[in-house]
This record gives structure tokens, sequence and C-alpha cells, in this order.
């Protein structure tokens, strides 16, 4: 499986923090093409060839605190942070043994299931 119709994922690194990532792909036998941007620039582009690699490479990526070029990922504590929490007034509905439609006063579920113990057979 090729991934060539994507875009080509790629890290703009500073020199001095290349090496760990440089050595991961080199074990990992993922190829890569490092192209300089600047003095102290340099692209990563990673050449990516099954689903397993790129997994792991995605891995490698979140451990050294890396982002691909293009790509923003929003953190799951921001998610958390904006999600808004709507009151059951709001929204109609209450929980308790069961969901209830606003104005019913009998819960779904106290009247499943009765028995009579006091008659015997």
């Amino acid at each position: 499986m090729s991934f060539m119709n994507e875009a080509t994922p790629a890290v703009t690194m500073k020199k001095k923090s290349l090496s760990p990532l440089i050595e991961y792909c080199i074990e990992n036998k993922i190829d890569f093409t490092l192209k300089s941007k600047s003095n102290d620039d340099f692209d990563l582009e990673f050449i990516l060839t099954n689903t397993t690699k790129a997994i792991a490479l995605g891995m490698c990526l979140k451990e050294l605190k890396l982002e691909l070029n293009g790509i923003s990922i929003t953190s799951v504590a921001s998610i958390k942070a904006s999600k808004k929490v709507i009151p059951a007034k709001e929204t109609g509905l209450t929980i308790g043994y069961g969901i209830v439609a606003e104005g019913d006063t009998e819960m779904a579920f106290e009247d499943a299931l009765k028995f009579d113990l006091g008659t015997s057979n």
C-alpha cells in the first residue's frame, strides 16, 4: 500500500534536534528526505509505505512533541475545557432509571417488574 496520492508528511525542525528522529527512522526502516530550509531549519519528509509505519511514526512524533507541517491538532484538554454542559430543563429530558419526557411524573422502569408475593400457587 502506498500513500503517493497523499501529501508527503513533513516536519520542520532545528538542526540540533534532528538526530533522535533520524535515528528512529533508520531503526524502523522509514524512508525520509532531508531538505535544508535555512541555515538552522530543516524539513524532514517521510515516505510511508504502510499504515503500521505511519502509526508508529505518529506515536514517535507525539513523544518528541513534534507536529507534522500543515496539520493542526486540537488537544483533548482544550476540547474538554470548551464543552458546554446543557441542563436537563433545556433539553426537555431528565435522567433517572430511564429517560422520561418532560411533564411525565412516572419513571420509565418503575413499574416494569411487579410480583405479588402474597399469593400461593
